[in-house]
């Protein structure tokens, strides 16, 4: 069994059609062996369902259906999250990302499926290993 960890944008691009990743998303969530994980936070569910507002219940269903893991964190590990994200000071790092990065260190995982492959291959984790994005080319 693989821990996988969900952005944002493989989600955004599995439910809009017209996303340019579309066709990559769907071919990863349709490969997905039975064995594999997906875990998320908050955050990133939160982000999701501003992005796709406008498609609420095509998410909700999705979101109900998917089986996914959603990992909650306390106030007690924002201290780390805020710690990683001083390394990357001159970038933009959202609170959902920084919070994957917090979820890779709890389930020792680096798999990613992301959209956003400009942060995710500069981000390193906690002990300085890269994350390795999942989606299909």
């Amino acid at each position: 069994m693989r821990n996988i960890l969900l952005d944002t944008g493989a989600v955004v691009a599995l439910l809009r059609p017209g996303d340019p990743h579309h066709g990559r998303a769907v071919d990863f969530f349709a490969g997905l062996p039975a064995a594999d994980h997906l875990l998320t936070t908050w955050p990133v569910i939160t982000e999701c369902a501003f992005v796709l507002r406008h498609h609420e219940d095509l998410f909700w269903d999705w979101l109900l259906d998917s089986g996914i893991e959603v990992v909650e964190f306390g106030l007690a590990d924002i201290p780390a999250m805020r710690t990683w994200r001083v390394r990357y000071a001159d970038r933009e790092v959202d609170f959902a990302d920084a919070s994957l990065v917090w979820l890779a260190a709890q389930r020792r995982t680096n798999l990613i499926a992301t959209t956003d492959l400009r942060d995710f291959q500069t981000y390193r984790l906690y002990n300085g290993k890269p994350f390795k994005p999942v989606l299909p080319r």
